[in-house]
């Protein structure tokens, strides 16, 4: 880490007065943020498969008939006019 550390120190202009960061032994956080994290995947998968089930839902539900019936009713009328 000392080489890594000088490299770092050179680069970033940092003076050589600076202390070295020393190494974590163990990190009490580590299970803290692994369970958060998959709290976090699993509410993100769970709000997409929600939202892909309400929208094919809607998709479902519309009625692609309507906007056609209306045109040609306005097809006949101006069949009409023409006749």
């Amino acid at each position: 880490m000392n080489l890594h550390w000088q490299r770092y120190q050179e680069l970033e202009l940092i003076p050589p007065s600076a202390p070295a960061p020393r190494k974590a032994k163990f990190q009490l956080s580590l299970p803290l943020t692994t369970a958060w994290r998959s709290l976090l995947n699993a509410l993100a998968r769970e709000q997409f498969y929600e939202q892909r089930t309400e929208y094919l839902e809607r998709c479902w539900q519309l009625d692609y008939e309507a906007p056609y019936a209306g045109e040609s009713k306005a097809l006949q009328k101006l069949w009409m006019l023409m006749d």
